[in-house]
């Protein structure tokens, strides 16, 4: 793993972590703990897979999906795992926005991967570092097998609670369902899943970009990060967040003071530290990236700079290029290749 880059899961629809479990007695050398399957029986299972491949693989086929989706083995939330959780709130903030809250107060095994998150490789994560990590949530549809991605808003473990903002759109079958949610509803949720982790003490500027509801790891990640404090020793970036403007008629929710998590609350946060750029609907015009580099003495490729990006593909396209069909990063283009950044300065979020 490097660590001066962000790392982030490969597919976030279809994300699956191995938890990292400690050993009884041995642990790999980085001190990192991962899970060992042993059992006394698999010799036997193995024998009886081979002697009936055709009968094990219906039996698979048929009993995976069934439990992985409508019977969840744990009322815990943990990240391979349905289980059915109470919304504790929710408000409407548009007609295609709704913020709704999931304690994860009780039981206390839910807190457990928001106090020691672990990385998109499994393993755990150095919080006490400095290392932050964003993490989301699936949920998923309780009338057909369809899962879709969320990320909290909010610092969810110094909360107390899970904050997400879903976007309903049209034919979009689990936003539907979360919209016809009221409080006290349950959810199937599973998570907390890491999105991507940084060092932000490893920069000098961080600089953000996004648009609607792609705002949300943003929100997060400004949550987590400590006030700026001439009292602290930690060091905290020059932060910069451009985010485009709703289409005119629609509703600017992030840009209210209804949640802790949103705009100007962070503002007031951060002060002079945090600085909030708003453009028009569209492309993201040159010039504003520039402005936003150009205070730097430094320059671009050695900057110690890093610019999150999650933008839809048409977006992206332009302004660092597209990610590859297996969502990896691709090449630095457009844009910031223009500018002379690279992929240790660009992080591309679906």
């Amino acid at each position: 793993m490097s660590l001066t880059q962000p790392i982030r899961t490969t597919c976030l629809r279809c994300s699956r972590i191995s938890t990292p479990v400690s050993k009884t007695k041995t642990s790999s050398p980085s001190g990192l703990a991962y899970r060992q399957f042993t059992s006394s029986s698999s010799s036997t299972r193995s024998s009886w897979l081979r002697s009936h491949p055709r009968l094990a693989l219906t039996i698979l086929g048929l009993t995976l999906p069934t439990s992985y989706f409508f019977f969840p083995a744990s009322p815990s939330l943990t990240p391979h795992t349905y289980s059915e959780q109470p919304i504790s709130s929710t408000q409407t903030l548009s007609p295609q926005h709704k913020l709704i809250t999931v304690p994860i107060s009780q039981p206390s095994t839910s807190r457990e991967f928001f106090e020691r998150p672990y990385r998109t490789d499994g393993s755990i994560a150095n919080t006490e570092g400095g290392e932050v990590v964003v993490q989301h949530m699936m949920i998923k549809s309780p009338d057909i097998q369809i899962e879709r991605p969320y990320t909290p808003i909010n610092d969810c473990l110094d909360d107390g609670e899970i904050r997400m903002v879903i976007k309903r759109v049209r034919g979009g079958e689990v936003g539907r369902v979360v919209h016809n949610l009221k409080d006290g509803d349950k959810v199937g949720i599973r998570g907390p899943i890491p999105t991507f982790s940084i060092y932000p003490n490893q920069y000098d500027k961080i600089i953000m970009i996004s648009t609607g509801t792609a705002i949300s790891p943003f929100l997060q990640l400004l949550s987590k990060l400590p006030s700026p404090s001439p009292s602290s020793s930690e060091v905290i970036p020059k932060l910069h967040l451009i985010h485009s403007n709703p289409l005119e008629g629609r509703e600017d929710w992030s840009n209210t003071t209804i949640d802790k998590s949103f705009l100007p609350n962070l503002q007031d946060k951060f002060g002079d530290n945090l600085q909030i750029t708003r453009i028009d609907p569209g492309l993201i015009p040159k010039q504003v990236i520039v402005n936003s580099l150009q205070h730097e003495t430094k320059s671009n490729k050695d900057q110690r700079v890093l610019v999150l990006i999650c933008l839809p593909p048409m977006l992206m396209r332009p302004l660092c290029g597209s990610m590859t069909p297996n969502l990896g990063q691709g090449p630095i283009t457009g844009i910031l290749g223009e500018l002379g950044l690279t992929n240790k300065q660009v992080w591309k979020l679906e």
